[in-house]
């Protein structure tokens, strides 16, 4: 018999043995090791309000740029007052290394309570300067007592969103940039149309929306805080407030181009959803709404078949400079937290390196400007880039350097929520009709300060 062939079958059996072996020995080592890296990891509890889906992927690209981090994303719990649960938890000892805010009250109450750890050091530490870095208005209202304690991830500037279908039927010229509230009327006017429920109007507002509302020509003009003088007294006697809410008034009792406050219950209307669904469905002309109006466009809910068109904020007058409000979103680590070094490293990544990953796939504007080419085209293409909307423009509107950005928020507190209730009573009254805008004015102004007095007195 001639063993030769078996010889060398089991020869070949024995090597390809053997190399399997090897093979999978190299596989385990390097398990063992990734699983020994991964053991090794510095773990960091981020916890948000936001749904684990929308999160799930900054996280993920978070944690593979990281050899010695890991971000372990938490949600809080369901609840119609989330601002009042954060706090609960940052109270109870929860782990929470790195979490957010909804108002930037809810920041400095934290920090009067010494729940969050300032940021300063890591700031300097990583060449950041602040103002400079996030703008002046930013920075006026987030500095508190000379130190930063949270670091924005996203801003929404406003702009004026437009039907450009409605626009050609009404053979109205487009807006331009250099446009005041003057031409906002008289362009919401005169595309104006139909009756009852088939009626078109030029825009709409929420009177009560604390950002653009009836004072938006007020808080163009005054910018941070200029519901208050002082701590003292409010500002509703300042003429920017009487030119703001008179505007609107006109604009629903004399042009009739925006929807009556007397209709929004029958159409459900609020500060939200519902008036942006009327828009796409063609019911408004002219939709004063943040950056992240583009992105909406391209839900399903929002299905729609004309063009829109985007441009900058009305001007006081002509020879005011462009004015646009700006409000945002920040991230702060909590005093407690077991790993501030790394907590700050993960804010710098979803803050200020990767917004592709993190605020653009929301519909959001970074919060700081962009070097790198890839980042920028990417956070340009999801912020930008929706169906029958000009890119160019659009990019030309928001990133406009002549614009000038101001917060409708205050670092003054006194007596904030007693005065919002009186001016949300007061406004309801002028556009009613029930009062005129000066007795509503003149109320808002007594019954705002005589709460200031009250509350100091407690206070003192």
């Amino acid at each position: 018999m001639n063993l030769r062939p078996v010889m060398m079958l089991a020869a070949s059996v024995l090597t390809m043995f053997l190399l399997v072996t090897a093979c999978s020995s190299d596989e385990q080592l390097a398990d063992k090791q990734e699983t020994t890296a991964a053991r090794h990891k510095v773990k960091i509890d981020i916890w948000h309000w936001t749904a684990e889906p929308g999160m799930k992927p900054a996280f993920e690209a978070f944690n593979k740029s990281q050899a010695n981090i890991e971000a372990i994303f938490h949600q809080f719990p369901s609840t119609s007052n989330i601002p009042s649960q954060i706090n609960s938890f940052l109270i109870s000892g929860e782990s929470i290394d790195v979490t957010a805010q909804f108002s930037p009250d809810d920041l400095r109450e934290r920090v009067k309570n010494n729940l969050y750890l300032p940021l300063d050091d890591f700031l300097e530490e990583n060449h950041i300067d602040y103002e400079q870095t996030f703008g002046k208005a930013i920075n006026d209202l987030t500095k508190i007592n000379g130190h930063y304690y949270s670091v924005p991830y996203g801003v929404n500037k406003f702009a004026v969103f437009y039907n450009k279908q409605l626009f050609d039927e009404a053979h109205v010229p487009y807006p331009k940039a250099d446009w005041t509230w003057e031409d906002f009327m008289k362009t919401a006017k005169l595309l104006t149309k139909g009756e009852g429920p088939d009626k078109i109007y030029g825009s709409v507002i929420y009177p009560l929306d604390t950002n653009i509302g009836w004072s938006t020509l007020a808080i163009q003009t005054l910018g941070l805080n200029g519901m208050y003088k002082n701590d003292h007294e409010t500002n509703f006697d300042h003429p920017s407030y009487k030119q703001s809410l008179q505007l609107f008034i006109d604009m629903q009792n004399r042009d009739q181009s925006i929807m009556p406050l007397t209709e929004f219950p029958g159409q459900k209307l609020d500060i939200g959803t519902n008036r942006t669904s009327l828009f796409f469905k063609g019911k408004f002309a002219m939709f004063i709404e943040p950056i992240y109006n583009i992105w909406r466009s391209r839900l399903p809910e929002y299905r729609h078949d004309f063009q829109m068109g985007v441009v900058q904020m009305p001007r006081i007058d002509a020879n005011a400079p462009t004015v646009s409000p700006i409000t945002f979103s920040d991230m702060s680590i909590p005093r407690n937290s077991k790993h501030p070094k790394e907590a700050f490293e993960f804010i710098q990544f979803y803050c200020l390196t990767r917004p592709d990953e993190t605020v653009a796939p929301k519909g959001m504007m970074p919060a700081a400007a962009l070097s790198d080419p890839q980042v920028i085209q990417s956070v340009n293409q999801l912020i930008y880039s929706a169906p029958g909307v000009d890119e160019r423009e659009a990019k030309q509107v928001f990133e406009d350097p002549n614009t000038r950005y101001v917060t409708p928020e205050t670092t003054i507190t006194v007596a904030k929520k007693e005065i919002l209730q009186v001016v949300s009573e007061d406004v309801t009254k002028a556009f009613l009709g029930e009062w005129s805008v000066d007795e509503a004015l003149k109320d808002m102004k007594q019954r705002s300060d005589a709460w200031i007095a009250s509350k100091n007195q407690q206070q003192n």
